[in-house]
C-alpha cells in the first residue's frame, strides 16, 4: 500500500512542523487570552475564594464578640493603627469554634473600625 502524497517527503516533514506549531500556538492562545490556568494556579484561587467565604461569615460575629466586651472599644480606639489586631485577639479568643489568626484579626479589626466610623456618623 502507498502513502498518500501528503505524508511524504518534504510534504511530510511540513506537515508534522505544521501540526507543532498548532499545538505550541492554541497553548499559547489559551493561556494568555483564553483564561486557561496551571493547577497551581487552580489551587491559590480555591483557596483564596474559602478564606474570602470564612471571613464573610466570621468577621460579622467577631466584631459583634468584641464590641459586646467591656473596655474592648476603648482600648481598641486607643491603640496604634498596627497593634489593633493584638487588641482584637486579647478580646476574642475563638469565634464560631475558630481560632483567631492574624488574617481573621486584622480582618475583625477592619471591620471594627467600619462599625465605629458607622455609629461615629449616626451620633
Amino acid at each position: 500500500m502507498q502513502m498518500p502524497e501528503i505524508l511524504q517527503g518534504e510534504s511530510r516533514t511540513r506537515l508534522l512542523q505544521g501540526i507543532a506549531f498548532g499545538a505550541i500556538a492554541t497553548m499559547t492562545i489559551g493561556f494568555i487570552w483564553g483564561g486557561w490556568v496551571t493547577e497551581g494556579t487552580v489551587r491559590s484561587m480555591n483557596a483564596m475564594a474559602e478564606s474570602s467565604g470564612r471571613m464573610s461569615v466570621l468577621v460579622p460575629m467577631c466584631v459583634a464578640q468584641f464590641t459586646a466586651a467591656d473596655g474592648a472599644v476603648v482600648k481598641f480606639k486607643a491603640a496604634g493603627p498596627y497593634s489593633r489586631d493584638g487588641v482584637i485577639g486579647e478580646f476574642v479568643k475563638k469565634v464560631a469554634a475558630t481560632s483567631m489568626d492574624y488574617s481573621l484579626a486584622r480582618a475583625c479589626a477592619t471591620g471594627v473600625e467600619a462599625e465605629l466610623a458607622k455609629t461615629a456618623t449616626k451620633s
